[in-house]
């Protein structure tokens, strides 16, 4: 479900073990790889050892804590993802971790909730992040990954949340099937699924495509067909 985490490198830095032993175990299967620490000097020597897309950290570490460890990252690397998940409310921490442009901020307990909202915030984010620059998609449309605009012979063409939402997922996985249960729960995750929803998105972005690219495999789902150069 979650095909841009499957990509990325996670580091999860928790000083009480049987809390990262157990959230490992859990977040583990949707990345990449998950390197764990147990303190912030070491969590530190991972981020600079290895290519870490995204840092979970709690705040009361010892050796280095979960502020200073952020800071000191931020020095160097303003694009990791930063999520604090700490028992700490106090507003200055808040506000600290804010001011280190850190993604989300999260109270302790960890529930499943939590971490599925996680998830899916994160699988969006970096699947908006991980469009390239420009595709070209034909002589006539391109797709500016920066701005996330569909281009039709020079002109902008007007697209509404969803409907850009789809269009990255096709081009995250372009020339690939997606399934219609991928499709759905990418696009409305926390909504039951719905054939006629899905059917008029899909038909909504295909008439702004000028009905290029997108072929249908009923029962089955999508591909999104470009002749790449």
């Amino acid at each position: 479900m979650f095909d841009a985490l499957k990509m990325k490198t996670a580091l999860y830095v928790e000083d009480e073990l049987d809390v990262l032993e157990n959230i490992s175990e859990l977040l583990k299967n949707y990345f990449k790889t998950f390197y764990t620490a147990s303190d912030g000097e070491r969590g530190y020597e991972l981020v600079v050892e290895q290519e870490i897309d995204l840092l979970l950290v709690d705040i009361g570490l010892p050796k280095m804590n979960g502020i200073e460890l952020i800071k000191k990252i931020r020095e160097s690397d303003k694009n990791i993802e930063i999520v604090v998940i700490s028992a700490y409310t106090e507003t200055d921490y808040f506000l600290e971790c804010i001011e280190c442009q850190i993604d989300k901020y999260i109270i302790k307990p960890f529930t499943s909730r939590k971490i599925k909202a996680l998830l899916e915030r994160l699988n969006k984010k970096f699947a908006e992040r991980d469009v390239e620059k420009e595709i070209v998609l034909d002589n006539e449309f391109t797709f500016n990954g920066l701005s996330s605009q569909l281009i039709f012979n020079n002109e902008i063409v007007s697209l509404t949340k969803k409907e850009k939402e789809l269009l990255i997922l096709f081009l995250n996985k372009k020339n690939s099937l997606i399934s219609i249960q991928n499709m759905e729960y990418s696009i409305w995750p926390d909504q039951a699924s719905s054939a006629s929803r899905r059917r008029a998105l899909v038909s909504r972005l295909r008439a702004k495509l000028q009905h290029r690219f997108i072929e249908t495999y009923s029962s089955e789902g999508y591909i999104f067909r470009i002749h790449e150069r």
